[in-house]
């Protein structure tokens, strides 16, 4: 609980940040930057945590599932988490100037944007959360070859956030390479729902991130680039709180249909994430395909590959 309170704090001001130091042409592109820093850290922390959890459990004189060796290795990221403070403290503080839109636009546009946060973290609640455990349960992942796995994905997941704001919603726009991405990732993850074999599920999935992870930095892009400066940090932590209480939602009934259907009921937790991703897909498509930002009023004559012109 306080890592997320923290956490939506850190991410909302940190996304706003972000923003600001970044001309709007490049926004996307530096977003995608920043998702595959993040995913390739946690590339990075999954291999080390399942390289560590044998020596870690020996040190203790315990097994490598146990508790106290889990304990120690979320401890240890505790800590690395932490050390952050030092390059954060080191941020020059970025100018915010005081344009707004008009607060009927505003509004409705924000109503427009809570839609599809609710449907994603809804539909990432239902599987994500939970992914470790679908390779340890359904495929008997032993926990030390479980890190390399997770890191597989992040990895997929870091490359489509670098190629994504880059390549593509550079050529054709934000919103067509968003719900392009999207619907592609969908079959991918139905693979993985009815797969029998670790291989192809690892493989469906890593698809799957590197389109979804690929998609999220022109998302982050195209929202805080519909609002002004000064409105950018609370517009950012509305649809964060509203994503994170549609994923507990999705994280408790996913939780319910396991325990009644065992590992079979990954099968209805993944489906249930497709159906609702297709959903906010298509939804986005409807509500935002005329969508042009305009938060960057005093940046207006320049052309973003966020809303072409």
């Amino acid at each position: 609980m306080l890592v997320g309170f923290g956490g939506i704090i850190a991410s909302s001001s940190g996304a706003a940040l972000l923003a600001d130091a970044t001309v709007a042409a490049r926004r996307a592109t530096r977003f995608g930057q920043q998702i595959a820093l993040g995913t390739t850290a946690a590339f990075l922390s999954s291999a080390i945590a399942g390289a560590l959890a044998t020596p870690v459990a020996a040190w203790f004189g315990a097994r490598p599932d146990d508790a106290l060796v889990l304990r120690a290795l979320v401890a240890s990221g505790g800590i690395i988490a932490a050390a952050s403070i030092a390059p954060v403290l080191a941020i020059r503080a970025v100018p915010v100037g005081r344009h707004t839109l008009e607060a009927p636009t505003r509004n409705h546009l924000v109503r427009r944007f809570l839609v599809i946060e609710v449907l994603f973290g809804f539909g990432a609640g239902s599987f994500l959360p939970f992914l470790n455990l679908f390779f340890a349960d359904r495929y008997g992942v032993p926990f030390s070859a479980l890190g390399l796995l997770l890191g597989v994905l992040a990895v997929a997941g870091s490359i489509g956030a670098l190629l994504h704001g880059r390549f593509v919603a550079a050529r054709i726009g934000a919103i067509p390479s968003i719900v392009l991405v999207e619907m592609l990732s969908l079959p991918f993850a139905l693979v993985a729902a009815f797969t029998g074999a670790l291989p192809i599920a690892v493989g469906a999935l890593a698809a799957r991130h590197f389109l979804m992870f690929g998609a999220s930095g022109t998302v982050n892009a195209f929202q805080l680039s519909s609002f002004t400066p000064a409105e950018r940090a609370g517009a950012n932590a509305v649809f964060a709180l509203a994503w994170s209480a549609a994923n507990a939602v999705g994280a408790i009934l996913s939780g319910a249909i396991r325990a009644q259907l065992g590992p079979g009921g990954f099968t209805a937790n993944i489906v249930t994430l497709v159906v609702a991703y297709g959903l906010a897909a298509l939804l986005t498509w409807r509500l935002f395909a005329g969508h042009e930002p305009s938060g960057d009023v005093f940046l207006s004559a320049v052309a973003a590959p966020d809303s072409p012109v």
